[in-house]
């Protein structure tokens, strides 16, 4: 040490004191700070152990798996991710989400919805001719003017 450095403890003075108390003042702060930094890390890790187990429960497959999980997957949703992505080194098969065309559709469901189509672009017919006759007028095919006539595009049912 030089002769030009001193510690703030080497000062007589009136506000040494004062230093005093402001020094363990803050060593009181910095051990509050390390225990609730302890207590978070020890509350993180537990919520970590719960959403593993039960998402690993959920799944049917072995206690021994958790260990397998990275510590990066902290939330159910994170490690849901990791075993849809490496499940089938467990056993776990990818569940295919399927398109939507390739359900089968309820018929009763299917005339429904044409029902409430229809019903929320068609206009009701008022019996007034010249309103029949410019839809008419205004078809441009004939499947057009069979689905105006008939309901269907492929026209009258023969019977």
């Amino acid at each position: 040490m030089s002769e030009y450095e001193w510690d703030d403890d080497d000062i007589e003075t009136s506000d040494s004191n004062a230093m005093k108390e402001l020094r363990k003042a803050y060593k009181k702060l910095q051990a509050e700070k390390k225990e609730l930094a302890e207590t978070l890390e020890s509350m993180q890790s537990s919520l970590r152990e719960r959403s593993v187990k039960d998402v690993i429960a959920a799944k049917g497959l072995p206690e021994k798996v958790a260990a397998l999980i990275p510590s990066t997957a902290t939330t159910s949703e994170e490690v849901e991710a990791w075993l849809s992505e490496y499940g089938d080194v467990f056993g776990i098969q990818a569940e295919a989400n399927e398109p939507e065309q390739s359900r089968q559709v309820n018929p009763d469901l299917a005339a429904l919805n044409r029902i409430s189509e229809t019903q929320s672009s068609g206009q009701p017919f008022t019996n007034d001719p010249d309103q029949l006759a410019s839809l008419i007028a205004s078809a441009d095919s004939p499947s057009a003017l069979n689905k105006l006539l008939f309901g269907v595009e492929a026209g009258p049912q023969a019977y």
